[in-house]
């Protein structure tokens, strides 16, 4: 006779089993996703945490450049009489160009003051070309106010004085310039009564050209270039005199900063005097 005791006994242990097999995978399977889900979510708040902080440095960094680049000053324009627009344009190098001028009134005063600024648009495009700061000295030029520093006055009476003691004066300039060396080579020039009576190269002795002598200036003739420089308004002016005589002995004017090759400089030494 069969044991159906034990037959349903093996049965029992035998299903038993298999569903422990079965649902022990299943159990695993669904921790590992639920781990998966949770380390899923975790990651994604940080890299959502990340990008806000991000987007909070770039609009910290647009704040902070907005703070330190203001809007730009739109001052007025000032209208300008013919005059004025005349006498600017000469003052900047521009009198017989076809250029536009606008003077932006900083100041807000309504008129042509020191820290204004020149605005000059032209050229094919007709864009801006330049801009210039007035300074007070451009002012009392354009007012017609301008005046002479006190010691090219009391250097041009010293040489006035000593000059009229002299029969004849005698010394060597040279010119310093974008030029042939011809220009520029040491010259022994000497004068009497007011004009050039000779003029010869002193590394050689020989004579000048006339085509060059004929461009010299007199010493005289040397300070009044000095104070047209100082009245006009040119932009730079540098002079040294010679202590016991007060003539010029080193030059440099240039008129405009924006202007090239216009400029002036020059030097003289070994000054002689003949005795009347």
């Amino acid at each position: 006779m069969i044991n159906n005791d034990y037959s349903r006994s093996s049965f029992n242990i035998s299903t038993q089993s298999q569903l422990t097999s079965v649902s022990q995978p299943a159990a695993t399977n669904a921790n590992v996703g639920n781990a998966f889900l949770n380390n899923g979510l975790a990651d994604s708040k940080e890299v959502t945490n990340g990008i806000m902080s991000l987007v909070q440095q770039l609009l910290n960094l647009l704040q902070k450049g907005a703070n330190n680049n203001p809007k730009p000053d739109r001052a007025p324009t000032l209208k300008l009489s013919s005059e004025q627009e005349a006498g600017l344009k000469d003052l900047l190098g521009f009198g017989n160009e076809s250029v536009s001028l606008k003077v932006l009134d900083k100041q807000r005063d309504k008129e042509l003051s020191a820290g204004d600024v020149v605005v000059v648009s032209g050229g094919i495009r007709g864009g801006e070309i330049a801009r210039h700061t007035l300074s007070q000295q451009d002012i009392d030029r354009l007012n017609g106010n301008a005046s002479l520093p006190q010691d090219f006055l009391d250097n041009r009476a010293k040489w006035e004085a000593a000059a009229s003691q002299a029969q004849s004066t005698a010394y060597i300039a040279q010119n310093s310039c974008f030029c042939p060396p011809d220009y520029t080579r040491p010259m022994r020039i000497t004068e009497s009564n007011g004009n050039i009576i000779d003029a010869t190269y002193a590394d050689t002795g020989e004579t000048v050209p006339s085509y060059i002598r004929d461009g010299l200036l007199t010493m005289n003739e040397r300070f009044d270039q000095l104070e047209e420089a100082y009245l006009s308004g040119a932009d730079r002016v540098d002079v040294s005199y010679d202590a016991q005589l007060g003539y010029p002995s080193s030059v440099y004017i240039d008129r405009s900063f924006m202007m090239a090759d216009e400029e002036i400089s020059y030097s003289i030494k070994d000054l002689e005097r003949a005795s009347a």
